[in-house]
This record gives structure tokens, sequence and C-alpha cells, in this order.
């Protein structure tokens, strides 16, 4: 049995290293990688850990060198990706933008905070003595991805209620993000109540998670979804959508003007 879940691991975390190589390699050759720089970053970085930790069984200590190594990268490169949409999405809307990058810092903050205090309290019987990085490591993870995720889908809500007009590819790249840390924070809670016995399966659904993640990156991402433009548009009519960009427009100028005094 233990075989089995190793083989499918494996299996898993071949078929990450493929997407992640694929996504890389779409960015890359439709010349997108300029305009999403830090996501093509974190695709090269993600496909290259795949490739150092699919040699090695997840319990030994190898992997798990690897991976407490190469884990604050990740999450360093998804806070630049929430950075980098937060500013595409906004360019047009300087004042809000600036408002929201604080918030985006500050959420990061209190999140590292509140993970760091998590630990402090976490007893030393919680902790493995083979991997005592392990829980923390996790802990960190899920309020981090928590803190972005919240982020995300007050992004992604501003975009739809006020229609915002952005490019089918970062329209679509930021519904993905947004899913993608929503569900792994899903995977994390259930997780840290299950204990360690949740592993595997924790482990096994964030796998797949990513690879559907890729697949819909790699299919949907397109040169032509640069220049066309999309929006949320839940029912409204054009005049509507005028109007509550007006609105928007109005918000920006005022949060420039506070931000000039």
């Amino acid at each position: 049995m233990l075989q089995v879940l190793w083989y499918s691991e494996k299996f898993l975390w071949a078929a990450n290293l493929v997407g992640s190589g694929l996504v890389a390699w779409r960015l890359y050759s439709l010349d997108l990688y300029k305009t999403y720089r830090f996501f093509f970053l974190i695709m090269v970085l993600t496909a290259a850990r795949s490739m150092a930790l699919l040699p090695f069984g997840p319990r030994t200590p190898a992997y798990y060198e690897i991976w407490v190594s190469t884990e604050p990268l990740l999450w360093m490169s998804y806070i630049l990706v929430v950075y980098e949409l937060d500013s595409l999405v906004l360019k047009k809307y300087q004042g809000i933008y600036s408002l929201g990058r604080w918030f985006l810092f500050a959420a990061v903050a209190i999140s590292s905070i509140v993970a760091l205090l998590s630990v402090m309290t976490v007893t030393s019987n919680a902790l493995n003595s083979r991997q005592p990085l392990l829980y923390p490591y996790a802990l960190f993870e899920r309020w981090a991805f928590t803190s972005l995720a919240i982020f995300l889908f007050l992004l992604l809500l501003l975009v739809a209620w006020f229609s915002v007009p952005l490019s089918r590819n970062l329209l679509t790249h930021i519904t993905l993000y947004s899913g993608y840390f929503f569900i792994n924070n899903v995977i994390l809670l259930h997780w840290h109540a299950r204990g360690k016995d949740a592993i595997v399966l924790t482990t096994d659904t964030r796998l797949l998670t990513a690879i559907a993640c890729f697949a819909c990156w790699v299919f949907l991402l397109s040169r032509s979804g640069e220049e066309r433009v999309a929006s949320l548009r839940l029912g409204r009519s054009p005049l509507e959508e005028r109007r509550l960009l007006g609105q928007l427009q109005t918000l920006n100028s005022t949060l420039l003007r506070t931000a000039r005094k």
C-alpha cells in the first residue's frame, strides 16, 4: 500500500513538473513573460523544485532539506505574483493601486506575525523531531494563503462590481489565482484539523489542484487574449457600466488628491 502511495505521489510530482514547465514555455513562446514576469519566475522555480524533489522519497532527509530550503522562495514568489496582479489590474487607477499596495503589505505582515505567534504556542509534542519545520512551515503558509486569498478576492470583487475592462488573459489569470489560493487554504485547514494522518492526502490534493490550474493556464492564455478586452458584466447595461466606471475614476482621483496633501 505504501509503495502504491509512493508511486502515485511520484506521478503527481512528475505531472507537476511537466505542467509548470508547459506554463513557463507557453508564457515564453507567446512573449507574455515580459508582462507576467513574476508569474513566469514562479513557474520556472516550481519546475526546478519539482525536478529536484522527483528523485527522492517524501520521507527521506534529502527531500526534506530541499523542501525546507525552497519553500520560503515560493512564499516570496506568491507575494510578488499577487503584487504583480494588483499593479496590472489597477495600472490605470494609481490612487486605488497605492492604497491596495499598502493593504497587501499590511496583510502579509499581519499574517506573518499571527503565524509566528501561533508557532510559538505549538507544543513540542506537535512537532515531528525528524522534520521539525514541517508543521510551522504549513502554519505560516496557511496564514499567508489566507491573506493573499482575501486580497485577491477583494481585488476580483472590485473588478466585478465596477466592470473594470481587462485583457482576457489578465481576467483569466486573476480568477485562476484566486481559486488556487482559496482551495489551498481549505486543504491546509483540513490538514491542521486532521493532523499528520492527512499529510499524504494534503500533498496529493495540492498537487492535483496545481496541475488543474497549470492546464487552465496553458489552454486559456493566448497572444490574442492580451488584445481582447473583457469584463465581468453581471448582467448590467453598457450605460450602467459607464456610470460605475465613472464612480471608480472619481474615487481614484480623490485618493490621488489625498495622497498629494
